[in-house]
């Protein structure tokens, strides 16, 4: 009963969706574009740490180091790491390294969601997309290419917030066991799109985008 409404409204959405010929294509497309890509809901997603060159076999480390410091790209290592003689590949995860700290996780996702909101704005920017935001005390949607440029515009945002820690831990809890590897959402945001060619064209982006790495793909409209 808590959930009717939303359920009706929900119902009431996708067929205005599919009761056109152009919407069922656009949905159809969608599919096309998620298999294309190759991930789905299926896949087990676990947080890692990242691969520690240290720990590499002595000839696949000496390559690694040779090949850092002939790049002019380098980033400098934290010098904490340095003393402790620790040197993490970037972008390489260590799949037999399990993130075990929720305390790490929620100190990654922090930066992550900083991080996250700035490729929002590049993908809402390329697509056409559109944010929630509160104008005159009632929650709208604003496009972005709209409204990036007017400071007062751009004080409405409603970014979403970081999962809150009671639910986290409930989740946790009653749902992975205890294992915070698995928990995959505590920086979290969404783009709002007008139509789906629109959704359908950011998704491209996302995928295509150097600087992040899609490692799982739901498509709520299969």
């Amino acid at each position: 009963r808590v959930l009717e409404q939303d359920q009706l409204r929900y119902d009431s959405l996708w067929n205005s969706l599919i009761s056109t010929e152009d919407g069922a294509a656009c949905v159809k497309h969608l599919g096309k574009v998620v298999q294309m890509i190759g991930l789905d809901d299926k896949s087990f997603c676990m947080q890692h740490n990242r691969l520690r060159a240290d720990k590499l076999p002595p000839a696949v480390r000496a390559k690694y180091i040779s090949r850092c410091r002939a790049s002019t790209h380098k980033t400098p290592a934290y010098p904490l790491f340095v003393d402790l003689g620790r040197d993490y590949l970037p972008g390489r995860a260590d799949i037999k390294s399990q993130v075990s700290s929720f305390n790490q996780l929620y100190a990654q996702a922090a930066i992550a969601n900083l991080l996250l909101i700035e490729r929002l704005k590049v993908w809402a920017h390329q697509s056409g997309g559109m944010f929630r935001a509160v104008e005159d005390q009632q929650s709208t949607f604003l496009n972005w290419n709209d409204a990036q440029n007017d400071p007062n515009m751009v004080q409405k945002w409603q970014w979403t917030p970081m999962k809150r820690h009671e639910r986290a831990f409930e989740k946790l809890l009653r749902s992975y066991g205890n294992a915070p590897s698995r928990l995959l959402d505590l920086s979290r945001n969404c783009i709002i799109f007008s139509d789906m060619t629109r959704l359908t064209n950011a998704l491209g982006i996302i995928v295509t985008d150097d600087n992040v790495r899609v490692e799982r793909l739901k498509n709520r409209m299969s």
